[in-house]
């Protein structure tokens, strides 16, 4: 029996330790990166590097959770431009487009393009993909009071100093955002703006109390599909007279309330350093109010949209599907209801296309693996990722959706032969 003296087994846990510490074991104990992702990867940063207008072009691929998400990777793209000038971001957007549907295969593509200040307009970070957030963002910067946009798909957010008024500062910016909604930071404010929200009459009453410290949030609206978990519209600030100011408060009118398109909003207000009791309320209400069973609108029917190039999307790559069977089989289209939003919680107002095919593979196949790997295939090429499976039936999603593209198909083995269903983005 070989016997290991005590010196080289010490020798031996020092060197694993070593190891471990200095990250040796990445390649053997970390998932590794999609396949072809790191070079598809480096192709894109060197394409972008190319361009003229660009300084710097950084990225890598991560895991979004190594432990409860490891299946899900994100490529981050950090771009720098040149020059104050935003037009770089239609180069950088051409760039990516020209990789096609999945820039870089098995992960979700993420781009931030920061263009520094100049020109009277502020700096930005802005994901350069979306044409009309990039125009948002141009109409944002160019503000004499903002000193910062940042917006991507997740929010749009303004660092602001010198603001006109809270009245002006939010007509401008609702004007430059659409329906769109932004934070806007000035000091110690952060105010959510959307189409709605805060409502003129309010603000109008805020600036004549000299409020500072604004916090706000815009809340449900009602004409929304992804409304997700209802919430009333609130807003917290510091005043001179919290109870003569709730006061007035209490008789200001709440236009989206009054006109039935959001809850009521609550404000609570405080006086200066933390002085005197904090007076909460409902605008337009007597103060001491019941609180209105409001937060859940009025159910809208549903109305169709118009979803043909969404349809044609779905009928193309259920045809692909089936053509790679070697099976004829015919390709049906039908709309339907959708909650607009991955997260959407109910509140199915939106539409979508789907396209749904019963292909007999047993006419031709003893069995129907190759036939099904040949479907699974096809929807990889297309950018899908398998996302569950239950039942017999496996899920397949889009985690990049493009606009009028597909969004999620699902397979199942039957007796007649393989059901498909091939889902597009909703529209709302």
């Amino acid at each position: 029996m070989t016997t290991i003296r005590p010196t080289v087994l010490a020798t031996l846990l020092a060197l694993l330790t070593v190891l471990l510490l200095g990250g040796c074991t990445r390649g053997f104990l970390e998932t590794p990166s999609p396949k072809g992702s790191e070079d598809a990867l480096a192709a894109l940063l060197d394409d972008l590097r190319a361009l003229p207008g660009v300084a710097r072009a950084e990225g890598d691929v991560d895991q979004v959770d190594a432990k409860d998400d490891p299946t899900h990777w994100l490529a981050r793209v950090d771009v720098r431009a040149r020059t104050s000038d935003l037009d770089v971001a239609a180069a950088v957007r051409g760039v990516v487009s020209d990789r096609g549907r999945s820039p870089v295969p098995g992960t979700t593509l993420v781009v931030g393009l920061a263009v520094p200040a100049g020109g009277g307009r502020a700096s930005v970070v802005v994901d350069p993909v979306d044409p009309d957030l990039v125009d948002t963002a141009a109409r944002l910067r160019a503000e004499s009071f903002v000193r910062n946009v940042d917006a991507d798909r997740y929010g749009t957010r303004v660092e602001a100093d010198a603001l006109p008024s809270w009245t002006e500062t939010v007509r401008r910016v609702r004007t430059d955002a659409g329906d769109r909604t932004v934070t806007v930071e000035a000091g110690d404010s952060s105010v959510e703006v959307d189409a709605l929200h805060p409502g003129a009459a309010l603000l109008a009453a805020l600036d004549q109390a000299g409020a500072r410290d604004l916090r706000s949030e815009v809340g449900t609206r009602y004409d929304r599909t992804d409304r997700g978990t209802p919430s009333r519209p609130f807003l917290r600030a510091i005043v001179t007279d919290p109870r003569g100011t709730a006061t007035v408060l209490a008789g200001t009118r709440d236009e989206a309330a009054e006109d039935g398109v959001t809850p009521r909003t609550a404000f609570s207000l405080a006086g200066p350093d933390g002085t005197g009791a904090t007076v909460v309320g409902l605008v337009g209400l007597p103060l001491d109010s019941a609180e209105p069973q409001d937060l859940e609108g009025p159910a809208l029917p549903w109305v169709s949209a118009d979803v043909s190039a969404e349809t044609e999307t779905v009928r193309s790559l259920a045809a692909e599907s089936v053509a790679r069977t070697w099976v004829d089989a015919t390709v049906t289209t039908t709309v339907e209801p959708c909650a607009v939003g991955r997260e959407a919680l109910g509140n199915e107002q939106g539409t979508r296309a789907v396209a749904t095919v019963l292909v007999p593979v047993f006419s031709r196949y003893p069995d129907a693996q190759v036939p099904f790997d040949r479907v699974t295939a096809t929807w990889t090429a297309a950018g899908l990722t398998m996302s569950g499976r239950a039942m017999g039936l496996d899920e397949w999603t889009a985690d990049d959706p493009a606009p009028h593209g597909v969004a999620s198909a699902d397979i199942r083995g039957t007796a007649e032969g393989l059901s498909l269903h091939v889902r597009s983005v909703c529209v709302g």
